[in-house]
């Protein structure tokens, strides 16, 4: 799959109560895989605790021509901004959505003076590529994930 003019079509809205299994749908889309690997898979438990953790207010949804694609969680505090979670769904990955939405991320935080700290699955060696090519960086490494920065920049990012 291309994206043919990603940006025009690419949109970010918030998140409703509603939209709790939508925001599963995307998880299982797009983790799963990781979770399998590292814990194991309880449906039952895996649904109770997203409905448990869903915050409607903190989430938003990615849309790709009019598609719910992949969730976006952005936490912004005093001396950093936290991206707790983006989540593209499999047949979306890879053709430029995280990067988009990334690349606006960096200019916020560049504007803002402020680093980017993530965490990511240690297994997910994709996704540690693609925020190393970002300019994200190995700050800590615990027993399943991997925590990344960026520093805050002067210069256009031209990844």
């Amino acid at each position: 799959m291309r994206l043919e003019k990603t940006e025009n079509k690419l949109k970010l809205r918030n998140a409703e109560r509603s939209d709790l299994e939508l925001t599963y749908r995307i998880g299982c889309n797009s983790i799963k895989p990781c979770v399998i690997k590292i814990w194991g898979w309880d449906e039952s438990f895996q649904r109770e605790m997203h409905r448990q953790k869903f915050d409607a207010s903190e989430t938003k949804i990615i849309e790709y021509g009019g598609k719910e694609v992949g969730l976006l969680i952005v936490k912004e505090f005093k001396d950093e901004i936290y991206l707790q979670s983006i989540l593209i769904e499999k047949k979306f990955q890879n053709v430029g959505i995280g990067k988009i939405i990334m690349q606006g991320i960096i200019t916020r935080a560049n504007y803002l003076n402020r680093p980017i700290r993530l965490q990511v699955f240690k297994i997910n060696v994709n996704a540690q590529r693609f925020y190393k090519r970002l300019g994200f960086m190995k700050i800590s490494e615990m027993e399943n994930h991997i925590g990344m920065k960026r520093m805050p920049t002067t210069t256009e990012m031209n990844n």
